[in-house]
């Protein structure tokens, strides 16, 4: 259950006590760390777990050195999208990460954000997408699925993902496409800052993050809403 901090968990956690938390990744490197000399504990430590999923070639779990370009991911040890499609982008870091463009996959694996808007290393998770995929409707999905996550303590989580997901459907429509912009950048901002986890602070990214790289597959093809709104 989320809690507001400080105390961070290492100051007082478990029983009130100074706490260690890690994932098991980190977990399963203890013993590697423990057997190596000194000089090659780097190494060690220098390496990342990718999950390497979606419209790709050679989907799989691999591991790569920290500073690999997501291309050679990608491409390299991926093989691209299937034959007679094209990579359109990738999402980076899991639901709560952020989509980066094909252009954009120069980007080396770091710890951290990969770009400001949202995209991160994370747990490894890199999902391809083809140039079939709908980036308003991969963006609605991931949101629909961090608002169904939300624990419903704190109320930017419970009640603005939610919301976030109503203004991406209504967006979807093209009716008062301009409030429902305004109202997705508010909420980004609001949800972000004022949750009390990380799965509400993080939750924007994938909003945030398409709208910035690709701004493009949002906006409203007039002639299908008129079809739409005739059907």
């Amino acid at each position: 259950v989320p809690r507001l901090k400080p105390p961070f968990p290492t100051e007082a956690g478990l029983w009130g006590q100074p706490t260690v938390i890690n994932n098991v990744e980190t977990l399963a490197n203890v013993p590697l760390i423990w057997q190596k000399q000194s000089g090659e504990v780097a190494t060690v430590a220098s390496t990342k777990l990718i999950c390497l999923s979606g419209s790709v070639q050679r989907p799989g779990l691999v591991e790569v050195e920290l500073g690999t370009p997501y291309r050679g991911v990608v491409f390299g040890i991926g093989g691209g999208a299937p034959e007679g499609r094209s990579v359109k982008g990738v999402l980076a870091g899991g639901p709560s990460g952020g989509l980066l463009p094909e252009s954009s996959l120069e980007v080396e694996a770091r710890p951290g954000f990969l770009h400001e808007t949202g995209a991160v290393l994370g747990s490894g998770g890199v999902v391809v997408l083809d140039d079939t995929a709908s980036i308003p409707e991969v963006v609605r999905r991931l949101t629909d699925y961090n608002a169904r996550e939300s624990c419903g303590k704190c109320t930017p989580c419970r009640e603005g993902t939610p919301r976030l997901r109503e203004h991406l459907d209504s967006m979807a429509d093209g009716k008062d496409r301009d409030e429902d912009m305004a109202a997705v950048v508010a909420l980004n901002s609001v949800v972000a800052a004022a949750s009390l986890c990380g799965l509400g602070q993080m939750a924007p990214n994938p909003v945030r993050s398409a709208l910035y790289q690709f701004p493009r597959d949002f906006e409203v093809n007039e002639e299908s809403t008129e079809a739409r709104s005739e059907g």
